[in-house]
């Protein structure tokens, strides 16, 4: 639930950006808009490393096990 109302909220946001920047206006209500829009890309860009993260955690530990291997007996091994 509470997943759902920041991306609700992040979205409410950028769209509040992109209208502030669209509309002719000050030069306030062109910073405020830009500074949304850069809470926005924020926020996605911290969804997308927080998602990638741990996928490649199974891969490095696979690669420390590989290297283990080759330490011991000189061979890579195949999967």
């Amino acid at each position: 639930m509470r997943q759902r109302v920041a991306i609700v909220l992040l979205s409410l946001a950028g769209l509040a950006g992109f209208v502030l920047l669209t509309i002719p206006g000050s030069g306030l209500q062109e910073a405020i808009g830009c500074i949304l829009l850069g809470i926005l890309l924020v926020a996605v860009i911290g969804v997308v490393v927080l998602r990638l993260g741990p996928q490649s955690r199974p891969d490095r530990e696979r690669e420390a096990r590989a290297r283990e291997e080759f330490d011991r007996t000189g061979e890579w091994p195949t999967d």
